[in-house]
Protein backbone atom coordinates (compact mmCIF):
# COMPACT_ATOMS: atom_id res chain seq x y z
CA UNK A 1 0.00 0.00 0.00
CA UNK A 2 1.32 3.47 -1.24
CA UNK A 3 2.40 5.94 1.33
CA UNK A 4 4.19 9.11 0.25
CA UNK A 5 5.38 10.02 3.29
CA UNK A 6 6.98 7.04 4.33
CA UNK A 7 8.41 6.55 0.81
CA UNK A 8 10.18 9.61 0.73
CA UNK A 9 11.77 8.94 4.61
CA UNK A 10 12.73 5.96 3.50
CA UNK A 11 14.70 7.43 0.83
CA UNK A 12 16.41 9.89 2.75
CA UNK A 13 17.77 6.93 5.42
CA UNK A 14 19.24 5.19 2.50
CA UNK A 15 21.20 8.32 1.05
CA UNK A 16 24.54 9.19 2.27
CA UNK A 17 23.15 11.38 4.86
CA UNK A 18 19.97 10.53 6.54
CA UNK A 19 19.65 12.31 9.56
CA UNK A 20 17.26 14.62 8.24
CA UNK A 21 15.07 11.90 7.26
CA UNK A 22 15.49 10.45 10.35
CA UNK A 23 14.57 13.48 12.22
CA UNK A 24 11.50 13.43 10.06
CA UNK A 25 10.80 9.73 10.96
CA UNK A 26 10.39 10.24 14.92
CA UNK A 27 8.36 13.35 14.36
CA UNK A 28 5.94 11.51 11.70
CA UNK A 29 5.89 8.30 13.52
CA UNK A 30 7.22 8.81 17.57
CA UNK A 31 3.15 8.84 18.30
CA UNK A 32 2.88 4.96 16.96
CA UNK A 33 5.77 3.85 18.42
CA UNK A 34 4.85 5.32 21.79
CA UNK A 35 1.54 3.65 21.02
CA UNK A 36 2.75 0.39 21.06
CA UNK A 37 4.62 0.52 23.41
CA UNK A 38 2.07 1.81 25.98
CA UNK A 39 0.39 -1.79 25.54
CA UNK A 40 3.09 -3.32 27.26
CA UNK A 41 4.44 -0.71 29.76
CA UNK A 42 2.01 1.50 31.63
CA UNK A 43 4.61 2.69 34.09
CA UNK A 44 6.10 5.96 32.56
CA UNK A 45 10.15 5.51 33.08
CA UNK A 46 9.62 1.95 31.81
CA UNK A 47 8.10 3.51 28.49
CA UNK A 48 10.43 5.91 28.26
CA UNK A 49 13.42 3.25 28.51
CA UNK A 50 11.66 0.99 26.20
CA UNK A 51 10.89 4.32 23.41
CA UNK A 52 14.96 4.58 23.52
CA UNK A 53 15.47 0.67 23.13
CA UNK A 54 13.16 0.85 20.25
CA UNK A 55 15.11 3.68 18.38
CA UNK A 56 18.48 2.29 19.34
CA UNK A 57 17.51 -0.45 17.52
CA UNK A 58 15.59 0.94 14.56
CA UNK A 59 19.21 2.54 13.77
CA UNK A 60 21.13 0.49 14.04
CA UNK A 61 23.01 -0.93 10.79
CA UNK A 62 21.88 1.74 9.30
CA UNK A 63 18.28 1.80 9.43
CA UNK A 64 18.61 -2.12 8.76
CA UNK A 65 15.17 -2.76 9.67
CA UNK A 66 13.47 0.39 8.25
CA UNK A 67 14.98 -0.26 5.18
CA UNK A 68 13.44 -4.14 5.18
CA UNK A 69 10.02 -2.55 4.54
CA UNK A 70 8.85 -3.25 0.72
CA UNK A 71 6.41 -0.70 -0.63
CA UNK A 72 3.63 -2.51 -2.61
CA UNK A 73 3.15 -5.30 -0.10
CA UNK A 74 -0.42 -6.25 1.40
CA UNK A 75 0.27 -3.93 4.76
CA UNK A 76 0.97 0.09 5.10
CA UNK A 77 4.24 1.22 6.59
CA UNK A 78 2.13 2.18 9.73
CA UNK A 79 0.63 -1.21 10.01
CA UNK A 80 3.94 -3.03 9.51
CA UNK A 81 5.99 -0.44 11.65
CA UNK A 82 3.34 -1.44 15.06
CA UNK A 83 4.73 -5.13 14.37
CA UNK A 84 8.29 -4.22 14.41
CA UNK A 85 7.97 -2.25 17.03
CA UNK A 86 5.74 -4.96 19.28
CA UNK A 87 8.69 -7.71 18.86
CA UNK A 88 11.46 -4.84 19.69
CA UNK A 89 9.03 -4.11 23.10
CA UNK A 90 9.22 -8.11 23.52
CA UNK A 91 12.72 -7.72 23.31
CA UNK A 92 13.49 -5.24 25.67
CA UNK A 93 11.16 -6.65 28.17
CA UNK A 94 13.03 -10.04 28.19
CA UNK A 95 16.51 -8.22 28.37
CA UNK A 96 14.57 -6.43 31.53
CA UNK A 97 13.20 -9.27 33.22
CA UNK A 98 15.04 -12.40 31.63
CA UNK A 99 16.89 -14.91 33.42
CA UNK A 100 20.38 -13.98 31.64
CA UNK A 101 20.39 -10.61 33.88
CA UNK A 102 22.20 -12.12 37.35
CA UNK A 103 23.70 -9.51 39.38
CA UNK A 104 27.74 -10.10 39.67
CA UNK A 105 27.44 -11.33 43.22
CA UNK A 106 24.97 -14.06 42.38
CA UNK A 107 26.73 -14.72 39.84
CA UNK A 108 29.91 -15.90 42.40
CA UNK A 109 27.50 -18.04 44.22
CA UNK A 110 27.37 -21.90 43.28
CA UNK A 111 25.11 -23.30 40.78
CA UNK A 112 22.32 -24.38 43.14
CA UNK A 113 22.48 -21.06 44.68
CA UNK A 114 21.65 -19.13 41.11
CA UNK A 115 18.88 -21.53 40.49
CA UNK A 116 17.52 -20.63 44.07
CA UNK A 117 17.58 -17.06 43.12
CA UNK A 118 15.94 -17.22 39.85
CA UNK A 119 13.26 -19.62 41.68
CA UNK A 120 12.84 -17.23 44.65
CA UNK A 121 13.98 -13.84 44.62
CA UNK A 122 13.03 -13.48 40.63
CA UNK A 123 9.84 -15.47 39.98
CA UNK A 124 8.54 -15.30 43.69
CA UNK A 125 7.60 -18.94 44.07
CA UNK A 126 6.29 -20.45 47.41
CA UNK A 127 9.48 -22.53 48.71
CA UNK A 128 7.39 -25.57 48.19
CA UNK A 129 7.04 -25.01 44.64
CA UNK A 130 10.74 -23.81 44.57
CA UNK A 131 11.32 -27.55 45.72
CA UNK A 132 9.78 -28.73 43.14
CA UNK A 133 11.19 -26.75 40.38
CA UNK A 134 14.76 -27.35 41.18
CA UNK A 135 14.43 -30.87 43.23
CA UNK A 136 14.32 -32.80 39.78
CA UNK A 137 17.98 -31.01 38.77
CA UNK A 138 19.13 -31.45 42.24
CA UNK A 139 19.14 -35.17 43.47
CA UNK A 140 18.70 -35.28 47.29
CA UNK A 141 17.81 -31.40 48.06
CA UNK A 142 15.75 -31.14 50.95
CA UNK A 143 13.95 -28.24 52.09
CA UNK A 144 16.60 -27.16 55.16
CA UNK A 145 19.10 -27.04 52.11
CA UNK A 146 16.80 -24.75 50.15
CA UNK A 147 16.27 -22.40 52.97
CA UNK A 148 19.93 -22.72 53.87
CA UNK A 149 20.45 -21.37 50.16
CA UNK A 150 18.01 -18.99 50.36
CA UNK A 151 19.96 -17.58 53.47
CA UNK A 152 23.54 -17.29 51.57
CA UNK A 153 21.07 -15.69 48.62
CA UNK A 154 19.78 -13.18 50.90
CA UNK A 155 23.75 -12.21 52.54
CA UNK A 156 24.76 -12.40 49.09
CA UNK A 157 22.03 -9.28 47.95
CA UNK A 158 22.52 -5.74 48.50
CA UNK A 159 20.49 -3.38 49.56
CA UNK A 160 20.28 -1.73 45.95
CA UNK A 161 19.92 -5.02 44.09
CA UNK A 162 17.06 -5.98 46.81
CA UNK A 163 15.65 -2.68 45.63
CA UNK A 164 16.04 -3.29 41.79
CA UNK A 165 14.33 -6.87 42.17
CA UNK A 166 11.50 -5.17 43.61
CA UNK A 167 11.50 -2.50 40.76
CA UNK A 168 11.60 -4.82 38.28
CA UNK A 169 8.77 -7.12 39.96
CA UNK A 170 6.51 -4.04 39.97
CA UNK A 171 7.08 -3.41 35.89
CA UNK A 172 6.56 -7.02 35.34
CA UNK A 173 3.18 -6.86 36.94
CA UNK A 174 1.98 -3.95 35.23
CA UNK A 175 3.45 -4.80 32.36
CA UNK A 176 1.57 -8.55 32.51
CA UNK A 177 -1.91 -7.36 33.56
CA UNK A 178 -1.95 -4.88 30.47
CA UNK A 179 -1.37 -8.11 27.75
CA UNK A 180 -3.91 -9.87 29.37
CA UNK A 181 -6.06 -11.20 26.24
CA UNK A 182 -8.93 -9.59 24.65
CA UNK A 183 -11.32 -11.84 26.49
CA UNK A 184 -9.78 -10.93 29.58
CA UNK A 185 -9.63 -7.29 29.97
CA UNK A 186 -13.30 -7.01 31.67
CA UNK A 187 -11.48 -8.66 34.73
CA UNK A 188 -8.49 -6.06 34.81
CA UNK A 189 -11.16 -3.24 35.22
CA UNK A 190 -13.06 -5.08 37.99
CA UNK A 191 -12.35 -3.61 41.41
CA UNK A 192 -11.26 -6.20 43.68
CA UNK A 193 -8.37 -6.43 47.10
CA UNK A 194 -5.42 -7.24 45.26
CA UNK A 195 -2.67 -5.51 45.79
CA UNK A 196 -0.66 -2.53 43.85
CA UNK A 197 2.40 -4.02 42.08
CA UNK A 198 4.15 -2.17 45.19
CA UNK A 199 2.81 -3.44 47.73
CA UNK A 200 3.20 -6.81 45.96
CA UNK A 201 7.07 -6.06 46.10
CA UNK A 202 7.15 -5.25 49.68
CA UNK A 203 5.47 -7.84 50.46
CA UNK A 204 7.36 -10.34 48.35
CA UNK A 205 10.54 -8.56 50.32
CA UNK A 206 9.05 -9.60 53.66
CA UNK A 207 8.54 -13.28 52.43
CA UNK A 208 11.96 -13.77 51.29
CA UNK A 209 13.50 -11.79 54.39
CA UNK A 210 11.16 -13.91 56.87
CA UNK A 211 12.47 -17.09 54.62
CA UNK A 212 16.05 -15.95 55.47
CA UNK A 213 15.05 -15.87 58.60
CA UNK A 214 13.97 -19.11 58.75
CA UNK A 215 16.82 -20.68 57.75
CA UNK A 216 19.25 -19.23 60.71
CA UNK A 217 17.44 -20.96 62.95
CA UNK A 218 18.39 -24.55 64.72
CA UNK A 219 16.18 -27.19 63.00
CA UNK A 220 14.65 -27.49 66.72
CA UNK A 221 13.64 -23.89 66.41
CA UNK A 222 12.14 -24.33 63.28
CA UNK A 223 10.13 -27.20 64.04
CA UNK A 224 8.57 -25.07 66.98
CA UNK A 225 7.78 -22.35 64.18
CA UNK A 226 6.26 -24.75 61.69
CA UNK A 227 4.20 -26.91 64.08
CA UNK A 228 2.24 -23.81 65.89
CA UNK A 229 1.96 -21.75 62.78
CA UNK A 230 2.04 -24.31 59.68
CA UNK A 231 0.38 -27.02 60.82
CA UNK A 232 -1.79 -25.18 63.10
CA UNK A 233 -1.02 -27.45 66.28
CA UNK A 234 -2.09 -26.68 69.98
CA UNK A 235 0.37 -25.93 72.46
CA UNK A 236 -0.38 -28.83 74.02
CA UNK A 237 0.34 -31.17 71.07
CA UNK A 238 3.40 -29.39 70.38
CA UNK A 239 4.72 -29.96 74.41
CA UNK A 240 3.56 -33.31 74.04
CA UNK A 241 5.63 -34.41 70.32
CA UNK A 242 8.76 -31.93 71.33
CA UNK A 243 8.47 -33.72 75.24
CA UNK A 244 8.23 -30.06 76.70
CA UNK A 245 7.05 -29.40 80.52
CA UNK A 246 3.20 -27.94 79.53
CA UNK A 247 1.69 -25.51 77.18
CA UNK A 248 2.85 -23.13 78.87
CA UNK A 249 6.51 -24.06 77.99
CA UNK A 250 5.76 -24.29 74.58
CA UNK A 251 4.18 -21.00 74.79
CA UNK A 252 7.43 -19.60 76.25
CA UNK A 253 9.32 -21.44 73.93
CA UNK A 254 8.13 -20.69 70.91
CA UNK A 255 7.80 -16.34 71.66
CA UNK A 256 11.62 -16.68 72.21
CA UNK A 257 11.67 -18.29 68.81
CA UNK A 258 9.58 -15.57 67.26
CA UNK A 259 11.66 -12.60 69.10
CA UNK A 260 15.19 -14.64 67.46
CA UNK A 261 13.18 -14.51 64.19
CA UNK A 262 12.67 -11.12 64.35
CA UNK A 263 15.89 -10.19 64.92
CA UNK A 264 17.49 -11.90 62.27
CA UNK A 265 14.89 -10.21 60.02
CA UNK A 266 16.20 -6.47 60.78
Amino acid sequence: MSDPRSSGILRGLRSRNPRKAWAAFLEAYSPVILDVIRLFEHDRDAAGDCYLFVCEQLCRDRFRRLRRFQRGGPASFQTWLRAVVRNLCLDWHRQEFGRHRVFESVGRLSVLDQEIFQAVFVECLPVEEAHLKIGPRVPGLTHDALLEGIARVEQALTSRQRWLLSVRRARAAHSLARRAPDGEEWLQQVPGEALNPESWAALQEARVALLAGMARLSPRERLLIRLRFERDLTLDEIAKLLRLENAQSADRRIREVLVKLRQQMT
